[in-house]
């Protein structure tokens, strides 16, 4: 394995603590992870199907694209998409909380065998699928940082919920 995809892998939860949602989340409970400080805020349910629903979305379209194998969103979890629902409309499209659960690890295992089927030099190509002109690197790497973004989001819901000071990282 090339330092690449070390570093890769590192970001993508192997090492990087702002990389595993399912980490952040570890003890709460349903009803917890559907709260919201208010009604215009998105729960930490919607945070962590989001970050799938974005790496997914990130290594099928600008990664894998030409390369045979292309993840695809289940249409029940375009719900965790770009656009703002409220929470009554999350309620009715999450089935289950471990289904949404288990969607995020397989997201992520499918995530790291890309990875390793990458070579060094595939790193620095266009992603396929990208029009910026931006390398697969490029885009693997965007995505780490949209992540962490999330989890810090996620972050900030919890220290809310449990009433403690948020984690100043």
């Amino acid at each position: 394995m090339s330092e690449w995809n070390e570093l890769a892998h590192f970001l993508y939860g192997k090492g990087f603590w702002y990389a595993d949602a399912l980490r952040e989340i570890r003890g709460l409970t349903e009803e917890q992870l559907y709260w919201v400080p208010d009604e215009n805020s998105l729960p930490i349910i919607w945070q962590v199907g989001h970050i799938a629903h974005r790496e997914c979305t990130h290594i099928s379209y600008f990664l894998e694209r030409g390369r045979g194998g292309v993840l695809r969103v289940p249409e029940r979890y375009e719900v965790f998409g770009t656009e703002w629902r409220p929470l009554e409309h999350l309620h009715k499209w999450i089935e289950s909380i471990e289904d949404v659960f288990a969607w995020v690890k397989d997201v992520r295992e499918k995530t790291y065998a890309f990875i390793d089927s990458l070579k060094p030099r595939d790193f620095h190509k266009p992603a396929p699928g990208a029009d910026d002109g931006l390398s697969i690197a490029h885009w693997l790497f965007i995505t780490t940082c949209h992540t962490a973004l999330h989890i810090g989001r996620i972050q900030a819901l919890r220290a809310m919920i449990e009433n403690a000071k948020e984690r100043a990282c």
